[in-house]
Order: structure tokens, then sequence, then C-alpha cells
């Protein structure tokens, strides 16, 4: 037994070492505030929506899009349907919707695509933070107990 602490305690000091030689650069993806800036001026396609912590199956995410410019108007597809709107971003990535601006085309489509339109857009509505991540290559938009959580990648 007396011989099994020495190695026991080696392989704690190497752990030890090896996690204090780690900076934040390699800690994975960071996740800032977003900002007028960061979040308007590009545009966006959606990856992942999630409602209550559930993962909402999109058939085709890539016709689900956000952009949006310096002046806030935010504009992109829900799937069948564009929609637009008027939005600021706070520099603690705070995202303000006028509801009052929000409006959508009203072309029919597949009753599934609708669904999932109706959702992507109330979700959309519903958000209330921004933020961006991996280096701006993503946007997450979502509300603040985390029930709706819209993810978007650049689009090139």
């Amino acid at each position: 037994m007396n011989k099994l602490i020495p190695v026991w305690l080696a392989g704690l000091a190497i752990v030890i070492a090896g996690c204090m030689s780690m900076d934040s650069t390699d800690s994975g993806p960071s996740q800032t505030p977003g900002s007028m800036a960061s979040v308007c001026g590009d545009k966006w396609e959606m990856r992942l929506l999630r409602l209550n912590g559930q993962a909402i199956p999109i058939d085709q995410p890539q016709e689900f899009t956000f952009l949006c410019n310096a002046d806030g108007e935010a504009m992109g597809k829900s799937g069948i349907n564009t929609y637009r709107g008027t939005l600021q971003v706070t520099a603690n990535g705070q995202l303000l919707w006028n509801t009052a601006s929000f409006a959508s085309t009203k072309m029919a489509g597949p009753p599934q695509l609708m669904d999932q339109e109706n959702q992507y857009l109330r979700a959309l509505s519903g958000s209330r933070q921004a933020f961006v991540k991996s280096g701006g290559g993503r946007l997450i938009l979502r509300d603040a107990p985390g029930d709706i959580y819209i993810e978007y990648i650049k689009a090139e």
C-alpha cells in the first residue's frame, strides 16, 4: 500500500500541473453578449431551435434565416414566408423587439412546414437575449430562462 501512495501523488501532481498551464484560449468557444455590431450586418442561417428544452425538428433549416442592419431593421425567411420587424441590441446583449413592427407574409404550405414556421416565429419574437460565440461564427437568440433557444451560423 505504501508503494501506491507515491504513484497516486505523482499522478495528482501531473493533473494539477496540467490544469495550471491551461489558459482561457484552450477552454473552448466563448460566448459573449451580442451588440448591434456583432449581431447585425451578417446573414445567419438557423441550425437549432429548442423550445422548453426540446429540440424542434426542422426539415430545411437553411430556409430559416435572420438578418438585421445597423438601424435595427430585421428580416429573414421563416421556412415558407418572409418576416420583418425592428429591434435593438443593448450593450449587454439584451434584445428589444418592437412587436408592433413585426410582420410576416401569409403564403400557405404543407401543415408540417407551417407548424415549424409558426414555432420559429413565436420563438423569434419571444427571444430577449443575443449572444455571439465561436469567434462571431454563431449567433444565439434566447429568452432569459432558456425556454427559447435559437442557434444560427453565419451564412456564406
